[in-house]
């Protein structure tokens, strides 16, 4: 994943590091201080479970069984010691000529810095000096020991031997046989290791002939470096960067490693540059052992004048398997193109760009593997918008059109442009308020369709009143419609129009009791709502359907004033919409435990505009009914559930459960359920009904399983399930995943029970080293996009 762009990072625990270091060559002739007495790793300020006060026992604690304790944590960071006086305490002292003495029972303070330890010399006239035994270093987050050290008063260069070092914040500490700090402050460790694992649990360790951190710039270059796993070398790094702090930096990134069936064996190498704050590169060469080599680039920007640009893609020369599979296809290049953009300028002026753009319709199927949502997308928006927010009007120009991903869809048309211009109104209670809408879009296609260009107006005025105890909102408008048209699909007019009056009453009144239940004090709300709607018929036989679509129907279409989306039909209607919804709030804190919804709509006249000129009149007296129920009985738990029943028929044509319980512990647990049969208004879908099932389950501190299971009920399969097992330390983590799903791509309503979809497989394997990150985060993508609810987290 690339680093998120950030224009106020803190660094402050690199900055006291490198403050403590050019301290050493200050106060290092004053220091002398006692032997430590210490046992176990509290001389490192590692501090056991049972011993952190229960505010301070996080999931870090828990994980690693204790934590870094730091006693300067409190400590005002105002108490700079560049500017403090220093504080010094010996038992002994001895000056001889140039050379002074120090033994016993010295300890050195410097505004928020402590220095300890046992012998001190140093020579005046080189201004140079060597402490032995017991050496610490100390300040707000850092620690340093050793047992012997050599500085300049001078230069600032020290030397340490023996020495251990820990960062509290960051969770890391290290040893080094000899720590070396130069005159530019760069500290270099020899015969060193770091890790950030518990220091009484050292799973995993990089150790390394030399490691160089540069402070200043939160960055460590270690050269010779292994990469330990419980002692053993296992990886062999000749030179290797990696972070002291959470600024973006230039270097590779941790490596992704897959196999499936669609591609063999999957590995991609990110390549991170950081240019400046405010804009860097990605570079991913990815590896397709089936396929071929996939080049991946990210470039990003931002900037207040001009927003948030990305601009990226991909690019494969060859891909063999491809050339194998679709030979027809002739030309075996492969390529993605996406374009991203939002900008907002003087607050006045909104931007936004959403543009992809793929070779060929199964380049996300076969190789964007670690989302199985974009998997599944029929479609790619190619979208550019420009917006001026006036205080009276909204002004948008748009040009919008859609590249097909399914064989069974057709491009849908283009807008080139769509010009919108709307009037604000500021819905104030009991006044007017007017309702200007105009339009105008011109539709183009690359197929041999009718074209042309479209001007829609509407004008009219509402008048909202509300009251604490309802509201009423009467509205009238006329909506006008105008074409001209190029291969019109018929001999009729190439320049339609249409027009009609439209006329609603909205309302609805709100009761409220006080009720208890289960000893909880709740607000129990009772709120009916009718809608009237009335608008005229108008003989649309000619108009053609650019971006219009019969509304699939839910408890929301109760209230809406028009059964289509865009703007090619002028709905007729003459109806009455009912619904009902209680509440249920808390008394103490305003949560709403449940709220319920149920409705319907009466038809007083048959519905005679259609999306298809050709189709009947709606003839039924009565919609299906809606209704809607949402469940929160704690903050674990939610269940939500819609369904819409044909009382004519009987049958319940839609139906929606989700249930989810989410524990403390990172413990998801999903049961969904959704059907749907054809509708009164869309009668050419199919039946659908599909199970889900998804969880994922600590066993204990350790390990922990999850697994996911998308089921066709109709056709009796498995759609998606994914199994995989974690676990999880202290400082490094792995998880193995295997999934299985059919090749659905390029299909819109694919049919589960057909032997010849392909069911593909793929396994994956994430291992993170806390700290230092880790390979793999595709397994985090499909976990993300399968379970809901569930989060990665650190520890």
């Amino acid at each position: 994943m690339i680093p998120a762009i950030s224009r106020n990072s803190q660094h402050r625990p690199a900055t006291r590091l490198r403050q403590l270091v050019l301290g050493v060559g200050l106060a290092l002739p004053l220091l002398v201080s006692a032997q430590h007495d210490e046992s176990g790793q509290a001389h490192l300020d590692w501090v056991p479970e049972k011993s952190v006060p229960e505010a301070l026992r996080d999931k870090r604690c828990r994980s690693c069984g204790g934590r870094y304790l730091d006693p300067l944590a409190e400590s005002d960071p105002a108490d700079d010691p560049e500017t403090a006086d220093i504080r010094a305490q010996a038992s002994e002292s001895e000056l001889q000529g140039d050379d002074v003495y120090l033994r016993g029972g010295v300890s050195v303070d410097q505004g928020y810095r402590q220095l300890r330890g046992e012998d001190a010399h140093f020579d005046r006239s080189v201004r140079q000096g060597t402490v032995s035994g017991g050496i610490t270093l100390r300040e707000p987050g850092v620690l340093l020991r050793g047992k012997e050290a050599q500085y300049s008063a001078d230069t600032g260069e020290a030397s340490i031997r023996d020495s251990e070092f820990v960062l509290h914040e960051q969770h890391l500490h290290g040893t080094a046989t000899r720590l070396r700090r130069d005159a530019d402050g760069l500290l270099f460790v020899e015969g060193g290791e770091l890790s950030f694992c518990a220091p009484d649990d050292e799973q995993w360790a990089i150790r390394a002939n030399s490691i160089e951190l540069d402070v200043a710039e939160g960055l460590g270059t270690a050269r010779g470096a292994k990469l330990d796993l419980g002692g053993i070398p296992v990886l062999y790094l000749p030179w290797v960067r990696f972070p002291l702090d959470d600024r973006r930096r230039t270097g590779l990134l941790w490596p992704d490693l897959s196999s499936d069936t669609s591609g063999g064996l999957d590995i991609a190498v990110p390549v991170y540059f950081n240019l400046a704050p405010n804009y860097d590169l990605l570079y991913v060469p990815r590896y397709i052992q089936e396929r071929g080599t996939n080049h991946e680039l990210e470039a990003r920007y931002t900037d207040r004048r001009i927003g948030f640009w990305s601009v990226g893609g991909a690019y494969m020369p060859e891909d063999d398997r491809f050339q194998r599979q679709r030979p027809e296809e002739g030309d075996r290049e492969r390529w993605l193109s996406v374009v991203k953009h939002n900008g907002l300028f003087d607050q006045r002026w909104r931007s936004r760009v959403d543009y992809s753009k793929a070779s060929d319709v199964d380049y996300f199927k076969d190789l964007d593997t670690s989302n199985l949502e974009n998997r599944r997308r029929t479609n790619l928006l190619q979208l550019g918008s420009l917006d001026y927010l006036g205080d009276d009007w909204l002004i948008g120009a748009d040009i919008q059109q859609y590249q097909s991903l399914a064989d069974d869809i057709n491009n849908d048309y283009q807008k080139l442009p769509q010009l919108t211009a709307r009037f604000r109104g500021d819905n104030t209670p009991f006044e007017f308020d007017p309702i200007v809408l105009a339009q105008y879009s011109y539709f183009d296609t690359d197929d041999d369709r009718v074209t042309g260009q479209r001007v829609y107006m509407e004008g009219g005025a509402t008048y909202p009143m509300l009251w604490q105890s309802g509201f009423l909102k009467p509205t009238a408008k006329y909506r006008y419609l105008e074409y001209e048209l190029t291969n019109p699909d018929n001999a009729g007019t190439d320049s339609p129009t249409a027009g009609s009056a439209l006329a609603s009453l909205d309302g609805g009144l709100y009761f409220e009791r006080h009720t208890a239940l289960a000893g909880r004090g709740l607000l129990q709300t009772l709120e009916p709502r009718i809608f009237y709607l009335f608008s005229e018929y108008e003989n649309q036989l000619d108009q053609p359907d650019f971006d219009s679509a019969e509304l699939t129907f839910s408890y929301n279409q109760l209230f809406r004033e028009t059964r289509f989306s865009g703007r090619d039909r002028l709905d007729d209607a003459n109806q009455l919409s009912v619904g009902l919804t209680t509440r249920y709030i808390s008394d103490e804190d305003g949560r709403e435990y449940l709220n319920a919804s149920l409705g319907q709509i009466y038809y007083l006249d048959d519905r005679r505009v259609r999306l298809d000129p050709r189709d009947g009149p709606l003839d039924q007296s009565s919609s299906e009914m809606a209704a809607e129920v949402n469940f929160y009985p704690n903050k674990r738990l939610s269940l939500r559930n819609s369904l819409v029943w044909d009382p004519d028929s009987g049958n319940m044509n839609a139906g929606n459960l989700q249930a989810r319980y989410q524990r403390g512990d990172g413990a998801v647990f999903n049961v969904g359920y959704s059907y749907r049969r054809p509708l009164t208004l869309v009668d050419r879908d199919i039946v659908t009904a599909q199970a889900h099932l998804s969880t994922y389950y600590p066993i204990n501190d350790r390990w922990r399983v999850f697994a996911a299971l998308n089921y066709s009920v109709e056709s009796n399969t498995s759609i998606e399930d994914m199994f995989g097992i974690e676990y999880d330390s202290c400082c490094w983590r792995i998880r193995l995943l295997h999934l299985r799903y059919f090749d659905t791509a390029g299909r819109q309503n694919p049919d589960f029970s057909d032997p010849d979809l392909e069911r593909e497989y793929s396994t994956q394997v994430q291992v993170v080293l806390k700290g230092m990150g880790g390979f793999g985060s595709r397994v985090t993508d499909l976990l993300e996009d399968m379970i809901r609810g569930f989060h990665d987290r650190d520890y």
